[in-house]
């Protein structure tokens, strides 16, 4: 990874009024960042499972047995699929395991044919963080002696130990210094569910989804890694729907939104990093974190957080949440004031002199709030802002710091980091030709 680029001396210097120009003009010539959408058929398979040896064939329960043959799919069952028209789509979704997915734990996942199809490359070539086995699937069984040669073993060389938290079960602690950016972590889902699958909260969802839902748990390779987790919904809900409720992250294959299961990351962790290329989920240090201190997933305001936390019965005791009351509202203040600075940068009537102090104001609250992860987002926003009032150099620097953030905290590969390094050239090549107008 390339050295982190300063937020410090970012600050554009004052233009004059002479090249400020309309930002709606100016935007049209920057190509949008969320734009991208990646998927379809993966440059790098390696087991190419289409007839024709381009795409993955997508099959479902009414695949041609030949066809089937000779696909060569990772899944060790015949897809059981159904149409729930209560789902308001035609689309037919089918439950889709492979067994042999995450050294033998293996995986579940309830989508459509296409996206099933989408995946087989990420199930069917383990990325080598799998052979190295630097991560916690297996972390119960792995071996206490050194394998290679460096005189530690697997246990050692991680950052953390899983431990008992009085009044809320096990959870991670740091047992070295992790340091700000460090992958701590990475785990791989257990059950991806299609959004438009599953049901909507108290909506009752389709009548096939407790069918679907239970093949998907009966032909898990490793279920009671599933079964361990935590459940808020009751009896009356399936215990994988319930788990997916309770314990799942957001996540975007095949350009769709679904929820993926990740059973390490979901009752532990810091900022979810998800990488398409391999499904992984990778816990990311958004601070320094000493040895001793609890590892604990990053929330959103205590204003809001109660209220969404309660629906999964679950009471937070990070640092913030455990503050005085006061303390707990001046956060909430900042981060509150953070949308409306960012709605003022954005209103066309905000001069450039008041922009770049509303700028160096929302950078310092970023800091004061620890909201690291969220920079290559918050960043990307003023590459296109400042864009738009002709500042090409503040914003060509705003898009390589918004870059860098990015690749750290999201996927790299992801539509988001593609369309951004896509902006970052184009800025950059509009710098170069200014430069030889000018030369």
């Amino acid at each position: 990874m390339a050295a982190r680029p300063s937020t410090v001396g970012l600050q554009p210097q004052h233009l004059g009024s002479a090249v400020v120009v309309r930002r709606r003009a100016a935007a049209r010539h920057l190509v949008p960042g969320v734009a991208l959408v990646l998927t379809q058929c993966p440059r790098d398979v390696v087991h190419p499972t289409s007839l024709s040896g381009s795409c993955p064939v997508a099959v479902d329960d009414e695949t041609d047995d030949a066809v089937w043959a000779n696909a060569n799919t990772p899944w060790t069952n015949p897809p059981y699929c159904v149409v729930p028209k209560a789902s308001g789509s035609d689309d037919k979704f089918c439950v889709f395991s492979a067994s042999g997915f995450n050294l033998g734990s293996g995986i579940s996942i309830i989508a459509t044919p296409d996206t099933a199809a989408s995946l087989v490359a990420a199930v069917q070539n383990p990325q080598p963080a799998w052979h190295a086995r630097h991560h916690l699937a297996q972390h119960d069984r792995l071996p206490e002696e050194d394998h290679s040669g460096s005189g530690s073993t697997d246990k050692q060389k991680r950052p953390y130990a899983i431990v008992s938290i009085p009044g809320r079960g096990k959870g991670a602690v740091a047992t070295r210094r992790i340091a700000q950016f460090e992958t701590i972590m990475t785990s791989f889902p257990a059950v991806v569910a299609d959004n438009v699958f599953f049901p909507e909260e108290d909506g009752g969802g389709p009548a096939e989804g407790r069918r679907l839902f239970q093949r998907a748990l009966d032909q898990l390779a490793d279920r009671q890694r599933f079964l361990g987790l935590a459940r808020s919904k009751g009896p009356h809900v399936h215990v994988v729907e319930d788990a997916l409720r309770t314990n799942a992250f957001g996540i975007t294959v095949n350009g769709r939104d679904a929820k993926g299961l990740y059973p390490e990351i979901a009752v532990r962790v810091a900022y979810g990093r998800f990488t398409k290329t391999d499904l992984a989920l990778s816990a990311v240090a958004t601070r320094d974190i000493m040895p001793g201190e609890e590892i604990t997933i990053s929330c959103m305001p205590t204003a809001y957080r109660a209220q969404g936390l309660a629906n999964w019965n679950f009471n937070c005791t990070c640092t913030l949440c455990s503050s005085p009351a006061a303390a707990r509202a001046a956060s909430d203040r900042r981060r509150e004031r953070l949308v409306d600075i960012l709605q003022a940068m954005y209103d066309e009537a905000t001069e450039y002199g008041a922009l770049v102090e509303l700028t160096r104001e929302f950078v310092d609250v970023v800091r004061t709030e620890r909201l690291d992860a969220k920079v290559g987002e918050y960043f990307h926003a003023f590459m296109r802002i400042y864009h738009s009032f002709g500042d090409v150099e503040s914003a060509f620097r705003y898009g390589q710091t918004a870059l860098w953030y990015a690749e750290t905290f999201a996927d790299p590969e992801g539509g988001f980091c593609a369309g951004l390094r896509q902006d970052v050239r184009l800025l950059e090549q509009v710098l170069k030709e200014r430069g030889s107008a000018e030369a």
